[in-house]
């Protein structure tokens, strides 16, 4: 029986991305259409943990780069070159197989940039130089 499409699955399908059904097994993926050939991902992310399943099952995975807010790049790992135990992975979907993972996406939550805090704090003494040094002429 096909699961519901998860709530947070729109997270993850902004631009790149689109959320599909599978033609084989009718469960939601995450479909990559950019590539020459499409790619459809399980929408659970992997973390380290199931970074191990996955290599011992022989899934193919890709990394999700967050750049910004909205913005999301997949590197395709080659060897161990691209895998870290901090990153956010997709697993690519293979029908009637169970997913490896069914963790949310969470985006990346930007900070806000402060409206003027130079880091710079001056002494009434280095102000008072400093205009002395400004007005004095040429």
């Amino acid at each position: 029986m096909p699961r519901r499409k998860p709530s947070w699955l729109k997270h993850l399908c902004t631009g790149r991305l689109k959320a599909r059904k599978c033609a084989g097994c009718r469960e939601w993926v995450a479909v990559d259409e950019q590539g020459p050939v499409w790619e459809a991902y399980d929408p659970g992310v992997l973390d380290a943990k199931d970074l191990t399943t996955a290599i011992i099952l022989e899934r193919p995975f890709t990394r999700i780069h967050q750049y910004t807010a909205g913005l999301l790049t997949l590197q395709n790992p080659c060897g161990a070159r691209g895998i870290s135990p901090d990153g956010q992975y997709l697993a690519v979907h293979e029908c009637h197989r169970t997913p490896i993972s069914l963790k949310p996406f969470t985006p990346v939550r930007r900070k806000p940039v402060p409206r003027w805090d130079p880091g710079i704090h001056l002494s009434d003494e280095d102000v008072r130089l400093f205009t002395e040094l400004w007005r004095r002429p040429l």
